[in-house]
């Protein structure tokens, strides 16, 4: 009898417990514009919940492909509930699914049942003022669409703003703001690497190293448009500094929200190694402050990485120049017009962190730094738009961030600004870090002590060769210069020339050709010159070739204007190069 009672009890107690359960109800009220407000809660098996949620929104005939900031639910004051653990939208309040109601215009209603599985989730709500400017002209003015606005009505979108909110109930436990932004910042301190709630303009990274090979999931979330990127992630091994992930646009989902948040999510297998983490935003719409509906995980806005196997070892590193550790070169906070090196001794294969930041646009670069060989007179390294990415600010503003491996050697570091747009002088809208315009190399590890000597740069007329086979330069209008040299076997050479041309034509020019049989084996020609500084027309070309023995005749040929010591525009960055200059290369 004693036995049958208290199983009864337990029985009694085990169903009173689950039905007082069901009796929480989590509601989200009092809301107001531009707030992100978040709730949470548990259901510790399957159930059904009931849902009762009032927004506003409003259905217009949009072209998406114009339109960024748009929402495609339509709605402008709406909740959305997400799962904790997998950061996926479980349930959303959208047009199609909510109903009109109190014969508003724009007042929006769901109030139904919606089935969960067990786990923790969290409860958003979100409100905003119509963004009509977008959604009644398209993104063009259209008067009869304005005036059809106008016309349909004289109700203010927030007139029932006092009824926004929603309400979940039969749900096993409540959380607080304050403890589902706890949860989620456990879960990114527990992440391999995390960059969050990333605001305007930044520009950060953070690393991690891998000591055994294993699977990592890469959740990113940003802003991109058309195929456009605004604010985005990539991840690169520093070993050989190749990227092993990066955000691009054909890659991205639908983030929720405005049209133009995306979210990358992925899994990707690294091998042991260092990794950097980066992410850049540019000036609007982001954590800090979102310019059109936010999306559906905005405390995760940035990029994370995740471990996603079992006792994978992994490391945090820290950034060189977080830990204020003394570069080896800083060439920074150039001006316009600046033309700066700085030579360097490596005594042993070294690493370095490279960060440059200079002026490009449409494939060319205009304020840029590179590296160069003092014994042979060979780039080893250059700063070119296509190795470079968006710098924040005004979008010709670009930036490197990378490692190379440089060799023991004599080298010099160079950089070079045109007439305009530089620090100090913005002619648009700076970098988000402007006192870096230039270029900095930092020790690729905080505890590495490179074996690096820095000198100051004497200058051998501007060349860095040793052996100069030819030097035709100072050339003056209507001339035609030659140099006969003979070469005993066969020799590397580089040629570096300086001259005029502009629309695929060449004014002053140079080339090789061979002594004996008058073959052209070099000759200069727009195609693969590049800027030279200054006016556009100043052309320059720099080739490396191998030239069998024999002799050769090296010439360099002037029109009547624009020439060294009678400019009719803006001469050349290096004027004392103008003509042609051959090197030996050992």
């Amino acid at each position: 009898m004693k036995n049958r009672l208290l199983f009864f009890l337990a029985v009694t107690v085990f169903i009173l417990s689950r039905a007082t359960a069901q009796q929480y109800t989590l509601n989200i009220t009092d809301v107001q514009l531009r707030e992100i407000y978040v709730k949470g809660f548990v259901l510790h098996q399957d159930r059904t919940v009931h849902i009762k949620a009032v927004g506003a929104g409003m259905k217009m005939k949009i072209k998406r492909r114009r339109s960024p900031v748009i929402d495609r639910s339509h709605m402008f004051a709406y909740a959305w509930i997400l799962n904790s653990h997998t950061r996926e939208v479980v349930w959303k309040l959208d047009f199609d699914t909510s109903k009109p109601t109190r014969g508003s215009r724009y007042l929006r209603e769901f109030d139904g049942e919606v089935h969960l599985p067990a786990g923790e989730y969290e409860v958003y709500y979100y409100s905003a003022s119509p963004l009509w400017i977008h959604h009644v002209f398209d993104g063009f003015f259209s008067l009869g669409r304005l005036l059809d606005y106008i016309l349909s009505g004289d109700e203010d979108f927030d007139e029932f703003q006092d009824e926004w909110g929603i309400l979940v109930e039969g749900i096993d436990g409540i959380y607080t703001r304050q403890q589902v932004l706890e949860k989620i910042q456990q879960q990114q301190q527990e992440a391999v690497a995390s960059i969050h709630e990333v605001g305007n303009s930044q520009y950060i990274h953070t690393g991690f190293q891998v000591f055994r090979e294993g699977t990592f999931e890469v959740y990113c979330i940003g802003e991109s448009f058309n195929n456009e990127l605004f604010d985005y992630g990539w991840i690169v091994r520093q070993e050989d500094n190749r990227k092993v992930w990066e955000a691009v646009p054909e890659d991205a989902r639908y983030a929720g929200g405005a049209m133009k948040n995306k979210m990358w999510r992925k899994n990707i297998t690294l091998p042991p190694g260092k990794y950097w983490v980066y992410y850049l935003s540019d000036d609007s719409h982001s954590f800090e402050k979102w310019n059109a509906n936010p999306p559906a995980d905005p405390f995760y806005y940035g990029i994370t990485v995740f471990a996603r196997g079992k006792h994978l070892p992994v490391k945090p590193i820290q950034p060189v120049e977080s830990q204020q550790i003394q570069p080896i070169v800083a060439l920074t906070r150039l001006g316009n017009n600046a033309d700066v090196e700085r030579r360097i001794v490596v005594k042993e294969t070294t690493q370095v962190h490279i960060i440059a930041f200079g002026e490009g646009r449409a494939g060319e670069m205009f304020d840029y730094g590179w590296i160069s060989d003092n014994r042979t007179g060979k780039t080893v390294w250059k700063m070119t738009f296509e190795n470079t990415q968006y710098g924040g600010g005004a979008s010709k503003n670009r930036m490197v961030d990378e490692y190379i491996t440089l060799p023991p050697g004599d080298y010099s570091v160079h950089f070079v600004t045109d007439d305009s747009h530089a620090y100090g002088s913005w002619n648009a809208r700076p970098p988000f870090n402007p006192t870096r315009w230039g270029i900095t190399l930092l020790p690729a590890s905080p505890h590495q002590k490179p074996r690096i000597q820095v000198l100051e740069s004497p200058r051998k007329n501007g060349l860095p060769g040793e052996t100069i086979l030819a030097r035709l330069t100072h050339v003056k209008n209507n001339e035609r210069v030659t140099k006969l040299i003979t070469l005993p076997e066969t020799t590397w050479i580089k040629i570096i020339a300086v001259g005029e041309g502009d629309w695929d034509e060449m004014y002053d020019y140079g080339w090789i050709e061979n002594a004996e049989t008058g073959e052209v084996v070099w000759k200069m020609s727009y195609e693969n010159t590049r800027w030279a500084g200054g006016a556009r027309k100043n052309r320059m070309a720099e080739a490396e070739l191998t030239l069998p023995p024999g002799k050769y005749k090296v010439v360099f040929q002037t029109d009547d204007s624009h020439c060294y010591g009678h400019w009719n525009a803006r001469p050349p960055r290096r004027p004392d190069m103008y003509g042609i200059t051959v090197i030996k290369i050992k």
